[in-house]
Formats: C-alpha cells, structure tokens, sequence
C-alpha cells in the first residue's frame, strides 16, 4: 500500500511540476522560468512563477520562443531556431509531427497544447515558404489565421475587427494567438510570391497597418506599428522591383504615415526613408513637379536652419553638441539626390545637366548617407557629367574632362556598390558609351 500511495503522489507532483511549465525566451536573450503559461497572445504572454502567483507579462515584441516542458517536446522547442536559421525543410516536417498528434504529450496541459498545435501551423507554413511551396504555405498561413481566430481567448486587450482572411467578425481580437501578426505578414509575403499583389495587400498587410494602429492606441506601446512598417516596406519594395510604380508610391505613403505614428507625429529615418521613396515614385510616374516639391522643402528647410550647403563662407553652428543628426543628413541627402533626379529627368541642354550635377554633388560632398542614397548620388552624377560631355562635344577639352568626371564616379559606383540597384541600372551602358567616345588621354 505503502509503494501504491508513493506511486500515486510521486505521479501528482510530475504532473503539477510541467503542467503547462514553460521557458520563456526573450529577444535580449534573458529568459523566465514559468511554472505555467496563462495567456500566449497577441497582448503579450501572461505567466506564473509558482501557483498563483503572477510573474511581469513579457510584451509580444521581446518573445522569441516559448518552449514548453513535457515528454518529447524538443522538435517543438527547436522550431523557433530553426525558422531564425532559415532551415525550412526541418521547420515543416518537425511543426508537421505535432499537427499529426491525436493526443497531447505527456506532462502538456491541454490549454498549452492548443497553443502548441496552433503554433505549428504558423511554423509548417513558413517551412514551406521557405523550400518554395508557396501555394501550399499560403494555404497552411491562411489556415492557421482562421484557427486563430476561431480558438481567441479572453484576457487580452479589448479588440475586435472583421478579418479580411476569413470576412469573420473577430471579437476578442486582444486574445489572438501571439503569432497571429507573423502569421500575417508571412501569408502577405508569400502571396507577392505568387505574384498576387493585390490580394497580399488587401488580406494582409491593410490588416496589419490597422490592427497595429488599434493595438498600438489601446496599449499605449507603440512597438505593434514595427509589423505594419515591415509589411508595407516589403509590399512597397516588391512593387518597385516589378515596376509598378504607383502601387508602390501609395504603399510608401501608407509606410511614412505609419512610421510617423509610431514616432508621435515626429520625423524618424523610416518616416524620412519613406517620404523620399514617394519622391522618388513619382519622378518614375513622370510627375516631377511633385516630386520637386517634396525635395525643395527638405532642401529648404535643410538650408534655412544650417546655411546654403554649397557656401563655403558658411559657418554652421558645429560648437552645438550633434547639430546634425543622422536623420537631419540622411533626408537631406536624400533631398539632393532627388532634386537631382528631378533636374535630370527635365534637361534638355548644358545648363540644365549642370544643374543636376550640382544636386548630386552636393549630396556626396557633403552628407554621409547610407549606401543606397549614395550609390544614387553617383549614378546621378555620372550620368549627369557623361550628358554634359555630350553636350559639350564641340570642345573636346571639355567634352574630356566631363567624361573623365563621369569615369571617376562610375568607378566608385562600381567599384564599391557593386551590388546596389543604381550599379545595374540602364543608364550604366550609356554613360560607359559617352565615356569611351570623349574621354581623351
């Protein structure tokens, strides 16, 4: 009897030690020790420390992995490694293992099982993304976004909205599994795979820059708008590569509007990054004057708070401790590069491709910015001096040093941004042909 009763208890204490115990893993790489797991949403992950007693709710944004205690829950604890790796083949068959389980492992409580399975949807979808299944991960995404909102728990913050997956009313929206706004993003992706652009944009990345706002206004954290920035910069990119040039202007619009609400209605490099890009649309959209308009007032309003850049008699107020940040130089740069753009695509004689040199000079001479805006600078410039050496063609003196100009910003393009957009542009091949003709030794 004595054996049975040890037996009895020994089994009661196993099962409350992993009743849905769980490890939390944060991105800052610090980890909690949960004796189980009460809320895993989209609201954050709510837990407890021992019973009833309630440990600090981890925000949705520091989680990296919830791994979960219980008998033969590695391949499930490993999952989110594997995703990070990009090792798709694993994620889809290991997250495939649990989704074929009738039954919860032992020492998993139900509640955590169902976020497990859950879970795993999200990862096998993302397994086949990731080996090239696109139209089998866009069913495995959809499918785990109707099941979670099917399965939303109470507890999460006060948010409800119809889905545009499922055209479903969601009414304890606070209460979906956290994963849901990945999982979002993820079937966004992989329908601009398929080339499905517009359903990418309506099902998912709308969705995300809405449910952001809304999440953002009833928590006061504005970390939720980071997977509304990500989508759009993604479907803004993709429209550009394809050419579609006013889609991806309107998805840029939708990037700066939101980076300004993250930020409080304050300029940030994503808000300033995006406000450039539709500059940059609408030049390819053939609307310069708007364009011009965007880029003089950042010009503007760079020149009436620091002096006229390209006045050397100009002394800047350099005893201010950061008197330029690099969000100040990273617009401005990108403002001259524009506005250099924006002259070129309207010259038609020496004196307008001067003027459009000057925009581009002016931005490399002056402004450390990023690698792309710079690679622009000196595409623009080049171009902008191989024009000149054509125009200049009755004075080869001329015509040659122009050409010479050309080569040398050419060769910093290609030479140091061999990779960059600006480095496998169409003009590459007329600037090299104006630079052979009227180059002189």
């Amino acid at each position: 009897m004595r054996n049975i009763f040890a037996a009895a208890v020994l089994s009661i204490c196993v099962t409350s030690l992993y009743a849905g115990g769980a490890v939390i893993e944060q991105k800052d790489g610090k980890s909690e020790t949960a004796y189980s797991i009460e809320l895993e949403t989209i609201s954050g992950v709510s837990w407890s420390k021992a019973r009833n007693n309630p440990g600090a709710k981890v925000d949705l944004w520091n989680v990296e992995h919830v791994k979960y205690n219980g008998k033969g829950m590695d391949e499930y604890n490993g999952l989110a490694r594997k995703l990070a790796a990009g090792r798709g083949k694993e994620l889809a068959e290991h997250a495939d293992l649990y989704l074929k389980m009738a039954a919860a492992p032992q020492g998993v409580d139900d509640e955590s099982w169902a976020r497990v399975k859950l879970a795993c949807r999200y990862y096998r979808g993302q397994g086949l993304a990731m080996t090239g299944q696109d139209d089998a991960a866009v069913d495995e995404l959809d499918g785990f976004i109707k099941d979670a909102e099917a399965q939303a728990v109470e507890g999460g913050l006060n948010l409800k909205f119809t889905s545009a997956v499922s055209s479903k009313p969601v009414a304890k929206a606070g209460g979906l599994h956290r994963l849901y706004l990945d999982g979002l993003e993820a079937l966004g992706l992989a329908l601009l795979r398929k080339g499905e652009s517009a359903k990418a944009t309506d099902t998912a990345f709308k969705a995300l820059e809405e449910i952001s706002k809304e999440l953002a206004s009833k928590s006061g954290k504005n970390q939720y708008f980071n997977w509304a920035l990500r989508a759009l910069r993604v479907s803004a990119r993709y429209a550009e590569d394809r050419k579609e040039y006013a889609a991806a202007r309107q998805a840029y619009e939708s990037l700066a509007k939101v980076a300004l609400q993250k930020e409080g209605g304050r300029a940030s490099r994503a808000s300033n990054e995006a406000s450039l890009r539709v500059g940059f649309m609408q030049i390819k959209e053939g609307d310069v004057r708007g364009a011009s308009s965007r880029f003089f007032e950042a010009i503007r309003e760079w020149e009436a708070a620091y002096g006229p850049a390209h006045d050397p008699n100009t002394n800047p107020p350099a005893f201010k401790p950061n008197w330029i940040t690099p969000d100040i130089s990273y617009r401005a740069a990108g403002a001259y590069v524009g506005q250099g753009m924006v002259e070129a695509a309207q010259a038609r004689n020496s004196q307008q491709w001067a003027k459009a040199l000057k925009n581009f000079c002016t931005s490399l001479a002056i402004f450390d910015a990023d690698d792309e805006i710079r690679s622009m600078g000196l595409l623009g410039a080049a171009n902008a001096a191989a024009q000149l050496a054509e125009q200049s063609k009755g004075n080869a003196v001329v015509a040659s040093n122009y050409a010479k100009l050309a080569e040398k910003y050419l060769a910093e393009l290609t030479g140091l941004f061999g990779k960059s957009k600006a480095a496998e542009d169409d003009q590459i091949a007329v600037i090299q042909s104006h630079i052979r003709t009227y180059k002189k030794d």
